[in-house]
């Protein structure tokens, strides 16, 4: 898990944001788990808190990691996206079409 975070870490660079909105020196990534996912960290992050629900067998901590999931899907990264949307147009829309929002896509539209 952790080398993955540090893929991710790594290739965001100083893209990293606090908050879903972007910085105005903001650049599109697109390298690294970018080029097949859009929020790797994300999915990281979220595999890792279900794996620990599961050796924890806490069905609390579990719950907890569903809500923050469902979170981030309903309502962080598409708000994310509204804001990288504004700032890149028709390039983030070209990433949007040929990568994953979580998980990679099994085949590229044509």
């Amino acid at each position: 898990m952790v080398p993955m975070v540090y893929w991710v870490m790594i290739s965001i660079g100083t893209n990293v944001s606090e908050t879903f909105l972007t910085k105005q020196n903001h650049e599109l990534v697109t390298h690294g788990p970018y080029r097949w996912i859009r929020h790797p960290l994300y999915t990281v992050a979220s595999i890792g808190f279900t794996c620990l629900a599961v050796v924890a067998s806490n069905w609390f901590m579990l719950a907890m990691a569903l809500v923050a999931l469902s979170g981030m899907a309903l309502w962080i990264a598409p708000r994310e996206e509204a804001e990288l949307v504004e700032k890149f147009s028709d390039e983030y829309r070209s990433y949007q079409q040929r990568t994953g929002r979580f998980i990679p896509r099994l085949r590229t539209p044509s």
